[in-house]
C-alpha cells in the first residue's frame, strides 16, 4: 500500500511541476506578445508622425 501512496505523491508532484512550467511559459509568451505589440505601436506612431 505504501508504494501506491508514494506513486500517487510522485504523480501529484509531477503534475504540479508541469502546471508551474505551463504557467511560466504562458507568462513568458504574454510578455513577448506585449513587447511585440508595443514595438508595432511605436512603428505605427512613427509612420503617422512622418505623414
Amino acid at each position: 500500500m505504501k508504494n501506491k501512496s508514494n506513486e500517487i505523491h510522485e504523480i501529484c508532484a509531477k503534475a504540479e511541476a508541469s502546471l508551474k512550467k505551463t504557467a511560466q511559459i504562458q507568462q513568458a509568451l504574454a510578455q513577448l506578445e506585449a513587447t511585440l505589440s508595443r514595438k508595432e505601436d511605436q512603428k505605427v506612431t512613427e509612420k503617422a508622425k512622418k505623414t
